[in-house]
């Protein structure tokens, strides 16, 4: 062996032999993937179920609504802690007695949710249907029939009942009070909140506004038989004259029909060169029951002017939170959208007309919500 083969040697072992295995371990240190971790435990630590608690994960648990919890929060203070009527609030006449069975639209439970949600109109019972939800009213409507004795529900043979879709019908109807006559071409319309609206087809003229249930007939074949019988109470009604008006003369609308559509419906007629259509709903205002007519004019309706639907003389109140105001007898009526005279309004030429009639609204609660009052109405308020 030479001295150049023994230096070559030498080198390749001290040297280049721990440069490549540095090289090799290097390699494999940094190109063989880590080894997978650990499956996780199919039991959650305590540490997990706390998180998982904190995160709501998990749903909660459903709490049914306590009847008697809205009822105690939104009804006692009238009605009584036990239903029977004797309430803490000072009222201007007794609150209904749940105990004797006492239920102003009948007992069922169709009849007891459109009284909670929508009111009375004409008397303290206010409308919740802004206040309590649909799971409440329910709860509430249970609570507060299974306060009264159980009686039978009246016989409907002959009766038509609305229930989650309006209706309309059409017949003779008898007078809505005092001085009124028989109307043999009359309209009924019968909303799902349980409000009747009245019409003479005549004239298209408004009639009268009944709350509770709609209508009975024993001869239900087309429109020449039996009369009508209207079942619910007369809240407010107009006096029989004329509706509308081309300056100081009357003049008649022609009827076109009614046409229904989802909860609503509508009336349709036509009058000197515009169309109306006319639909009607219970209404709060602020805290005070009542009913809305409302009016849609298409086309022209320039000169037009409307009376006001009052059963009895007028008196001018003045405007508040952009209504015109009158009082006839004990109902306050408003109007929005047209300009307001002393015992009519004058239609715009088209857009929309809002008639409010609040039924026998006392002068102490109409001042409560800004209502003007008139000479007589203040003097009692605020004697000087």
């Amino acid at each position: 062996m030479t001295v150049k083969s023994i230096v070559t040697n030498i080198v390749c072992v001290v040297v280049v032999a721990p440069i490549l295995a540095a090289v090799i371990v290097w390699g494999c240190w940094v190109l063989i993937p880590e080894p997978p971790p650990p499956p996780a435990s199919i039991e959650p630590t305590a540490s997990q179920t706390d998180n998982a608690s904190s995160a709501h994960i998990r749903p909660a648990p459903h709490t049914s609504v306590s009847g008697r919890t809205v009822y105690m929060a939104n009804c006692a203070r009238c009605h009584g802690v036990s239903g029977d009527g004797q309430g803490t609030e000072k009222l201007d006449r007794p609150a209904r007695s749940f105990l004797e069975g006492g239920f102003s639209f009948g007992n069922t439970t169709e009849a007891v949710r459109r009284v909670v949600q929508h009111g009375i109109a004409g008397t303290p019972m206010p409308g919740f249907i802004k206040t309590l939800n649909g799971s409440q009213t329910k709860a509430v409507v249970k609570y507060v029939l299974s306060l009264s004795p159980p009686s039978p529900p009246p016989s409907t043979d002959a009766e038509l009942v609305v229930g989650n879709r309006p209706m309309a019908v059409r017949g003779m109807l008898p007078p809505h009070g005092p001085g009124d006559a028989p109307e043999p071409r009359g309209l009924l319309i019968g909303g799902t909140d349980g409000l009747t609206l009245a019409y003479n087809t005549n004239d298209v003229s408004f009639r009268a506004a009944r709350q509770g249930k709609f209508v009975r007939r024993t001869d239900w074949e087309g429109r020449g038989g039996t009369a009508l019988e209207p079942l619910g109470r007369v809240i407010h009604r107009a006096g029989p004259w004329p509706t509308f008006f081309i300056g100081d003369d009357p003049i008649s609308a022609k009827f076109l029909g009614t046409s229904i559509r989802d909860d609503r419906v509508s009336l349709r007629m036509a009058i000197d060169g515009a169309s109306i259509t006319e639909y009607g709903k219970t209404t709060t205002y602020h805290d005070i029951p009542g009913y809305l007519r409302i009016l849609d004019i298409d086309g022209n309706a320039n000169g037009l002017s409307m009376s006001l639907p009052a059963g009895s003389s007028l008196a001018v109140l003045g405007t508040a939170d952009g209504w015109s105001w009158w009082r006839s007898g004990p109902d306050v009526i408003g109007v929005r959208g047209g300009r307001s005279g002393i015992d009519r309004f004058t239609l715009p030429a088209s857009g929309s007309v809002e008639i409010m009639v609040l039924p026998g609204l006392d002068a102490e609660r109409a001042a409560a919500v800004g209502i003007p009052l008139d000479r007589q109405d203040r003097q009692r308020v605020m004697p000087s």
